[in-house]
């Protein structure tokens, strides 16, 4: 009886926890609330209304405040947000937008990089690179109109592979968000070394994202599936994780968008920062039973 009793109450308690983090407080106050989502899926709502450059990639908006949010409660004051293929830009115009909107709310400076080759992707080197999909200079930029459009963006040219050690090497803010469209095994292979470099230039947990991971001909044996796979076998101490169940933690209109599925987690392990606690729980002393009970009074 007691042991049924018990189910019952974590059942409502799992029913409630999805129902806090998918609504606004109704009067706007999130101090209650026992874990953060409610609070930055307003501020993730916000941006998208008021900027028409961000809604064309929500995926950007969810994974630059959830990452600066991080930032903030380990009281850093600046992070660096990354795009990994740019082609015409949108996406990184997007992410100017993004970045923007959440320094201002959350108080932590922003750089922008956007990573490309420019002329276009390069040759596949093997059947990891998905060449049924991908030839040689397709996505080709034209620089000289994107760069007359970005107004913040440190614009990176060149393959990934001799472009990444560079910018490291630069000693750039800790990297706060990722993603990765870079479409081939190898260029992504490449990029991951972002990854593995010291952990001032990282923050203990980067929030990802891979665009080319889903339908088509991808799967666990090419692309940047496979790049994952291999980093994370290739290293002790840094994973690549999905973040599972994210559908239930994002706005409630985004539960069934392709970018909840092709959103990742890095997490730096051997980061000093690591176990600092990073404000997502609220509160240490209040479990998810005494929580239920306290919003249902």
């Amino acid at each position: 009886m007691i042991r049924s009793m018990l189910k019952g109450v974590v059942r409502a308690g799992v029913r409630k926890a999805r129902e806090w983090v998918k609504e606004e407080s109704e009067d706007g106050d999130f101090h209650r609330d026992a874990f953060a989502y409610p609070y930055l899926n307003a501020l993730f709502r916000s941006i998208l209304s008021r900027n028409p450059s961000a809604r064309a990639r929500p995926q950007y908006a969810w994974g630059v405040v959830q990452g600066v949010h991080l930032a903030r409660n380990l009281a850093i004051e600046r992070v660096s947000v990354i795009e990994l293929g740019v082609a015409g830009g949108i996406g990184l115009m997007a992410l100017e937008q993004v970045a923007e909107s959440v320094e201002e709310q959350l108080r932590v400076h922003i750089d922008v990089h956007g990573f490309d080759a420019g002329t276009g992707l390069p040759k596949p080197r093997d059947y990891r690179d998905c060449p049924n999909l991908y030839s040689e200079g397709t996505y080709a930029m034209d620089i000289d109109a994107l760069k007359a459009r970005l107004r913040r963006t440190n614009l990176i040219l060149g393959l990934v592979k001799d472009t990444i050690p560079q910018f490291v090497h630069s000693n750039p803010a800790p990297i706060a968000f990722a993603a990765f469209d870079l479409d081939m095994y190898s260029s992504t292979m490449d990029a991951l070394n972002l990854l593995t470099s010291d952990t001032s230039l990282l923050l203990p947990r980067v929030h990802l994202l891979f665009d080319d991971i889903l339908g088509f001909t991808f799967g666990d044996f090419n692309g940047e599936r496979l790049a994952i796979s291999d980093f994370n076998a290739m290293h002790q101490m840094r994973k690549i994780s999905r973040l599972y169940g994210l559908r239930h933690y994002v706005p409630s209109e985004h539960a069934n968008d392709s970018w909840v599925e092709k959103s990742y987690m890095a997490h730096i392990f051997d980061h000093p920062s690591y176990a600092v606690r990073d404000g997502l729980v609220r509160s240490a002393s209040l479990d998810l039973v005494s929580n239920l009970n306290y919003r249902i009074r």
